[in-house]
């Protein structure tokens, strides 16, 4: 087996161990909390998940931009904490003070001190990310991937413990959140041996720059993952937030497979040559397409059938929502590696229209179909933003390269491809 196979079958088995703890921890919390617990835990979480994410300045992503362009390396991981602690503070800050100003008319929120507690660890997250990214370009995703299980453990483990002793509530829950989004950095600060004194301020000066360029792009782009749930919390109520989030939650896991893909495929799309770059990217985005289709189809095949069982009865009112949104995370999960396809062309502008505008067009739709559709227009509304971003970034890595649309289907050779692997690993697992 490569090495390029050998890592996305890691990445894939340490994600599925991350998928079945991620599984228990929402039975758990949705059988503890009901719809209307849920939601008001998963808005609190939302609003430290839109802190981290549009607070993080992109500075990843320049991390990628710079890793071919310097040979100080060593001085990445160092400034990765430096920036971390410093960019995460400042983020924190930046949401409490939103929150206060916005109000609770516009921004409900069900406990002010359990929102502290999630911002308070905001810091310890955006280090987790920037060293992640640092990790993965050093092909290191073995260590990113045990990083995030002993979250997942920590986190389904206490859970479960309390659970049992029916003592779970929303402070508890948002409190392992905030546990789960700390402990990574248990793993990543030894491996990654960042060394302080190897913090190089003309870097980070670069970094925080380059990153600025393309911040307002992903920005919008988490945005446009995460705005529903704001809209729906300020126009409906925390019950139909509940039961929407759960949709949202499990769809996501459909980008298991595809992110793993694209993770491993990331360091030879910013080593290799352009026209290496280009090949590479076109032969992981018919991978990706497979396991985009056969991992959305399981999911609505199984979501009917799991989710009153597993989670009772009262989140049945999830599923069409998590139909509604099947299409759109399809058209996002085979377009997945060519994203990254535009960092290595230096085209922030572009980038960042195309997320805005799909960001936009998700808002408005979202405004006006939540009224009268409520948890399933909002799910409708998110799907074609979510298409119309993936159409778009698709249509860009033709025009851009000259690819044939054909290269970027999937043929009877990666079928194959597939087929013997999983076959090999089957036969591998009943060996054992």
């Amino acid at each position: 087996m490569s090495t390029s196979a050998r890592q996305v079958a890691h990445t894939v088995s340490a994600r599925a161990v991350s998928l079945v703890l991620t599984g228990l921890s929402g039975v758990v919390i949705a059988r503890a909390l009901q719809p209307e617990g849920r939601g008001a835990y998963y808005v609190i979480v939302t609003i430290a998940g839109i802190a981290l994410s549009v607070g993080h300045l992109s500075i990843e992503q320049s991390h990628v931009w710079l890793w071919s362009r310097t040979e100080n390396r060593a001085a990445l991981a160092a400034n990765s904490v430096v920036l971390g602690l410093f960019v995460g503070t400042l983020a924190a800050l930046a949401a409490t003070a939103t929150v206060a100003v916005l109000g609770p008319d516009v921004v409900p929120v069900a406990s002010y001190g359990h929102l502290a507690v999630a911002l308070t660890v905001i810091p310890c997250g955006m280090t987790v990310l920037y060293l992640n990214n640092v990790l993965v370009l050093r092909s290191r995703v073995d260590v990113v991937n045990r990083a995030a299980m002993l979250a997942g453990t920590l986190q389904c483990s206490a859970l479960l413990l309390l659970g049992a002793m029916t003592r779970l509530s929303p402070g508890w829950v948002v409190g392992l959140w905030a546990l789960s989004v700390a402990a990574p950095l248990a793993v990543l600060l030894p491996a990654s041996r960042p060394r302080l004194r190897q913090y190089d301020a003309s870097l980070a000066y670069r970094a925080i720059g380059r990153g600025l360029r393309y911040h307002l792009g992903l920005a919008s782009l988490f945005l446009l993952f995460r705005s529903d749930i704001l809209i729906l919390d300020g126009l409906t109520t925390t019950t139909a937030v509940g039961l929407y989030s759960l949709a949202v939650s499990l769809a996501e896991l459909t980008r298991v497979g595809t992110d793993a893909i694209a993770q491993v495929a990331l360091p030879r799309q910013m080593d290799n040559d352009h026209d290496g770059a280009i090949a590479v990217t076109a032969r992981t985005t018919r991978f990706t397409a497979i396991f985009a289709v056969g991992s959305v189809g399981l999911m609505c095949a199984a979501a009917p059938i799991v989710i009153p069982v597993v989670y009772g009865s009262a989140f049945s009112g999830s599923v069409p929502s998590l139909f509604a949104l099947a299409p759109g995370l399809l058209a996002l999960g085979m377009t997945r590696p060519i994203g990254a396809f535009l960092l290595r062309l230096d085209r922030p502008l572009l980038g960042s229209a195309m997320s805005v505008a799909a960001l936009l067009i998700n808002v408005v739709l979202n405004l006006a179909l939540i009224p009268d559709y409520g948890i399933v227009g909002s799910a409708v509304a998110s799907s074609i933003a979510y298409t119309m971003l993936a159409g778009m970034q698709g249509a860009w890595f033709l025009r851009a390269t000259g690819t044939p649309l054909r290269q970027l289907l999937p043929g009877l050779d990666e079928m194959d491809y597939v087929r013997a692997k999983l076959t090999r690993m089957a036969a591998s697992r009943q060996s054992v």
